[in-house]
């Protein structure tokens, strides 16, 4: 009779010490310095799970080699830069933490379009440097008089509408090329072309994906209301950030808040960084302290899946997602 061989854990990137230890609970865990390709290549070839955070490409080499893989989790709530059509080629589970950081974000955005609209960063700027009676001039407009344009409904684009119109009664149209309805959001579906030209202040909330390459490109943000504020607290990819520093200085836009960016860190010499009326943070928008650890939460899904029991937070394959990665 064949010897069954125990479960093999590895774990690519840094996850809270409780998840190890539940995780040691089934099997043996590897805990890598390394999330580079060629370390998880060597790491994988006996590995029943892999669990990787934000960092680690898991591509279809990395897959192949992982001859006894069940199970794939990431710790976070998208699953960018894992090849999903080469995990179903295996039939290899992927799991993810979908709502994790919703509010977070949420909250976050909500404060990035006060920030902007009421000018805030930019009179703080002033009064520091000796000015007071020349700021105390009105500025901005109340929240309930601006449309929110949503392009793209993930969770954090419900959470944020619905904040918006409960707090400010404000009005929420949206407009999604995946072709996701809202699920608890009262909002009005617009065209493209309508929501570029309609709202006072766009959200961007789509997931990373070859159509959604630089959507905002020069062209869409020439389409946008002159005077609208762009946000992006989704992925950095989905801006063409030398075109909205071009929109700015030209005062097409009003002004802009990024969290996230195509290049990270953001290069020293990029041109936003010079432009006008422009708020930027490096990808902090769900980071709170109460909620850091929630993500890894995903290892108790990994552990379902070696015991044959169905995980609570299984990748579907028409949920919203990131690119594969070839």
């Amino acid at each position: 009779m064949r010897e069954e061989k125990p479960i093999h854990i590895v774990v690519a990137e840094p996850y809270a010490p409780e998840a190890i230890e539940r995780l040691r609970q089934i099997g043996r865990v590897s805990v890598l310095d390394s999330s580079a390709p060629d370390a998880l290549v060597a790491a994988i070839a006996d590995a029943d799970a892999l669990l990787v955070r934000t960092k680690a490409h898991v591509t279809a080499r990395i897959i192949e080699a992982g001859l006894r893989l069940k199970v794939i989790a990431r710790a976070s709530p998208t699953i960018d830069h894992i090849d999903l059509r080469a995990a179903r080629r295996r039939r290899i589970q992927v799991v993810y933490a979908p709502h994790v950081g919703v509010q977070a974000t949420a909250e976050f955005e909500l404060a990035l379009i006060l920030s902007l609209t009421r000018r805030i960063p930019f009179i703080e700027r002033l009064l520091r440097k000796g000015e007071f009676d020349t700021l105390r001039q009105p500025a901005g407009h109340a929240m309930g008089r601006l449309t929110l344009g949503l392009f793209g409904l993930d969770p954090v684009a419900e959470h944020l509408g619905t904040m918006c119109r409960a707090a400010f009664g404000q009005r929420v149209i949206y407009c999604d090329p995946l072709g996701r309805t809202p699920i608890q959001l009262n909002a009005q579906n617009a065209r493209e072309d309508e929501l570029l030209a309609s709202c006072d202040i766009l959200a961007l909330h789509l997931p990373a994906r070859a159509e959604t390459k630089r959507i905002m490109d020069e062209g869409r943000i020439m389409k946008m209301k002159a005077g609208a504020f762009l946000v992006n607290v989704a992925r950095g990819s989905l801006v063409d950030t030398v075109a909205v520093a071009n929109g700015l200085r030209t005062n097409h836009l009003a002004g802009a808040a990024l969290d996230v960016f195509d290049s990270e860190p953001l290069p020293r010499d990029h041109p936003i960084r010079r432009a006008p009326n422009c708020i930027l943070t490096p990808h902090v928008a769900a980071a709170t302290l109460d909620g850091a650890d929630d993500r890894f939460n995903v290892a108790d899904d990994v552990i379902r899946v070696l015991r044959g029991e169905p995980p609570h937070h299984p990748f579907e394959a028409d949920a919203p997602s990131g690119d594969a990665v070839e």
